[in-house]
């Protein structure tokens, strides 16, 4: 009932593969629920050219789960799970539960992610980048492949086809602000203001869309589009598209399921 699955054990055993033992690189990963119900869940995962450094470059995949869980696939390298027992303990007040290991390696339960209303709101990208900026400025690791590098200034936006930009990252870079403002507010779009019950924010910024800013019909919406545009009005300002990922929610709503699409990017400074 809580969509427990090996989806994350097979792709570790997928990369590590195809990255130490045949030297390839790791492009990106990315999942989603397909299906009338969201029950259909595929995973892909891409890779670019071979290069000697993949061969000893260590993977971790570290899975956020709505329903209370962090899950947790990978080699233990330099004692990274010792580090995120105490980020995971002390953040989100997580505790460390018995992981069945055909599931997955270490496994955590938390009562920090949080959801609202009929429209899908939740804080899970808000969550992610608080991961992200411990992982890459903490531990060195690069989203989430050791690295001597250190990433800073990565940001999460998220378009929401119910009417909504959701931007999270934002602590370390308000110029990244001024320009989605300068952006999106001669589209038309507005800042949110929180209702007087929405108590606890889910992002950093969150813009309210004009009525024709998204468009759906069936099984077409212009999310792509959107997601073009973003990534092409950032990189003209020496902003980096990362990660696209796209997925679907699902709320019951009057006894019907409805689809609630999201698209999200992330971005690093180049």
């Amino acid at each position: 009932m809580e969509g427990e699955n090996n989806m994350g054990k097979l792709s570790m055993m997928v990369i590590n593969f195809m990255t130490n033992q045949c030297g390839w690189g790791l492009q990106l990963v990315d999942g989603g629920n397909l299906g009338r119900d969201g029950s259909i869940r595929e995973q892909q995962i891409k890779f670019k050219a071979t290069h000697p450094l993949n061969l000893i470059a260590p993977h971790l995949m570290i899975e956020l789960r709505q329903v209370g869980y962090v899950e947790i696939n990978g080699a233990n390298t330099n004692g990274i799970f010792d580090k995120l027992d105490g980020w995971l303990k002390q953040k989100w007040s997580a505790s460390q539960i018995q992981a069945d290991p055909q599931y997955c390696d270490v496994k955590f339960s938390t009562s920090s992610f949080k959801s609202r209303g009929s429209e899908g709101e939740n804080n899970m990208g808000l969550r992610s980048m608080e991961l992200v900026d411990f992982m890459t400025q903490q531990c060195s690791w690069l989203v989430f492949r050791c690295d001597d590098h250190v990433q800073h200034g990565e940001h999460h936006v998220e378009f929401r086809d119910q009417g909504y930009i959701e931007v999270n990252g934002l602590h370390d870079a308000q110029d990244v602000k001024s320009a989605l403002d300068d952006y999106y507010i001669p589209q038309g779009c507005t800042h949110y203001t929180q209702g007087f019950l929405e108590k606890e924010p889910y992002c950093d910024l969150k813009y309210r869309t004009p009525g024709n800013f998204y468009y759906r019909s069936g099984s077409t919406n212009n999310l792509g589009k959107r997601t073009t545009e973003l990534a092409h009005f950032m990189g003209n300002r020496g902003w980096k598209l990362m990660l696209c990922n796209g997925g679907q929610r699902h709320r019951a709503l009057t006894g019907l399921l409805t689809g609630l699409r999201a698209n999200a990017l992330r971005a690093t400074v180049s």
